[in-house]
């Protein structure tokens, strides 16, 4: 135990061991727990870093209601108690103020607020969590006097009924739970001693030693909280209730900045069976999660919404006349009066046009068939012009191809007319030689012949044999 500055050793009894054992194995799941969820979403923050964006799922069993519920089920039901909340807020309060705001004529539904349970569990000094709080800081408080503690101060509120001995009952929006406090005050105070962080200080496994580090770091931190009991570590001064609305608390934070979606899973048989349903128990959870209000409220209120202006925008094409010149809520009245689409299955607020179911479905299909109307003038237009400038394309290639063969035609004929003229000179100038020699060697010879008969003085020949000489 740490008294102010002084550590003093003190012998512990067997129950008082078991505790602290318990409370050591929790604290080393409860750091496992934290890690692993960093883990995961370290590896989960890649697409976050790309885009800016993300998708927070919470997956939280309903209610609870056993035989014997204990601290446990005190947590957990207080917890989907704030959630049932913020699913009222959004489904019921949120909608329905939206209609009365835009000025829409809207009878509203009433439906069960749960803000007095919130109030039992929450209100200070006098609520359930200040109760146990304050009774887990005297070292003589038992689960009997805080038993009778919140009799004595709580009888008076609606949503609580004090019970025999040590139990109470809460009436929350799912229903009566009837809670026994046995081990209540040692749940919360949950005392986890320093020689334990030592333990897993000294580990030679890291992540104990992290576990034991991360301790040793929230004891520095400024305690928040009157909650303490002499003989715990520092990072117990806040007892586990407090912890837990803490953490509820920056839950809501999270959840109000977000867009919410709500899936709501129903159990169809408590035999875990396929193919059984059983309606009562059905019908009985769709009671306990608001939800029959919820589709009230969606069959008779308009689940469709669109601003005048985003509304023009989007089906203003659709008008007969021209209506470039006329403010958003003209178009988009002119819009439902040409379509006749019936008074009754719309509203026209301040700055928004409500619809019920399947409305809007008139307007969405007529606009996607004139659409592909046009898409389909738009592509024989661009498939004609495309075909009008390929032709002139075409015809303008065939005259360049024209004029460029011309051209190297009349190349290729001025190259072969020269190379006939050379070839007509050297054959005129070789005949001419052959000629030339043909004579010379027939005149040499008639020389030749006529020196002869001149020597030899041959008698005359006949002028027949001359000639033919």
């Amino acid at each position: 135990m740490r008294v102010g500055s002084d550590n003093i050793v003190q012998k512990l009894t067997l129950s008082q061991a078991v505790e602290t054992r318990d409370a050591l194995a929790k604290s080393i799941y409860a750091g496992l727990f934290e890690w692993l969820v960093e883990q995961i979403n370290k590896s989960l923050a890649v697409g976050k870093r790309l885009t800016g964006r993300s998708i927070s799922i919470l997956d939280i069993y309903g209610f609870e209601s056993f035989d014997r519920n204990s601290f446990e089920q005190f947590c957990i039901n207080y917890a989907n108690e704030r959630l049932q909340q913020h699913f009222n807020r959004h489904l019921f309060k949120l909608e329905q103020e939206e209609y009365i705001q835009d000025g829409i004529d809207w009878a509203k539904v009433d439906f069960d607020d749960n803000q007095d349970c919130l109030h039992l569990f929450e209100k200070k000094p006098l609520g359930l969590l200040s109760l146990l709080n304050e009774e887990s800081t005297f070292p003589n408080g038992t689960d009997y006097t805080f038993a009778n503690k919140l009799k004595q101060h709580l009888n008076s509120n609606p949503c609580f009924k004090g019970e025999r001995e040590k139990a109470f009952t809460v009436s929350h929006f799912a229903g009566e739970v009837t809670y026994d406090t046995t081990g209540f005050l040692e749940k919360n105070r949950d005392l986890l001693h320093l020689d334990s962080i030592q333990l897993l200080s000294s580990c030679s496994c890291h992540l104990p030693k992290a576990f034991a580090s991360n301790m040793l770091n929230q004891s520095e931190k400024p305690v928040v909280g009157p909650l303490h009991k002499a003989g715990g570590a520092d990072s117990q001064k806040l007892s586990v209730a407090t912890k837990f609305k803490g953490q509820l608390f920056q839950l809501m934070q999270r959840l109000e900045s977000t867009t919410p979606h709500f899936i709501r899973c129903i159990k169809p048989n408590n035999f875990q069976s396929p193919g059984s349903y059983e309606q009562g128990l059905v019908l009985q959870q769709l009671r306990c999660c608001g939800v029959l209000e919820v589709v009230r409220i969606s069959r008779s209120g308009y689940p469709t919404r669109m601003p005048h202006q985003k509304f023009a925008k989007r089906y203003g094409f659709l008008l007969l006349e021209n209506a470039a010149s006329q403010d958003s809520l003209s178009v988009s009245v002119a819009i439902l009066h040409q379509f006749n689409i019936l008074p009754e299955m719309y509203q026209v607020g301040y700055t928004k046009l409500f619809f019920r179911t399947g409305q809007i479905g008139i307007l969405e299909d007529t606009r996607n068939r004139t659409l592909h109307g046009i898409l389909r003038v738009q592509s024989c237009f661009r498939g004609h012009q495309a075909r009008r400038h390929f032709k002139e394309l075409h015809r303008g290639i065939a005259t360049l191809q024209s004029f460029v063969r011309g051209d190297k035609t009349r190349k290729e004929y001025a190259v072969l007319l020269q190379r006939h003229r050379a070839a007509v000179i050297i054959q005129k100038q070789i005949k001419g030689m052959n000629a030339k020699k043909t004579f010379k060697n027939i005149r040499d010879a008639s020389i030749v012949i006529q020196s002869v008969r001149k020597i030899q003085k041959w008698p005359r020949l006949p002028d027949a044999m001359v000639r033919s000489i």
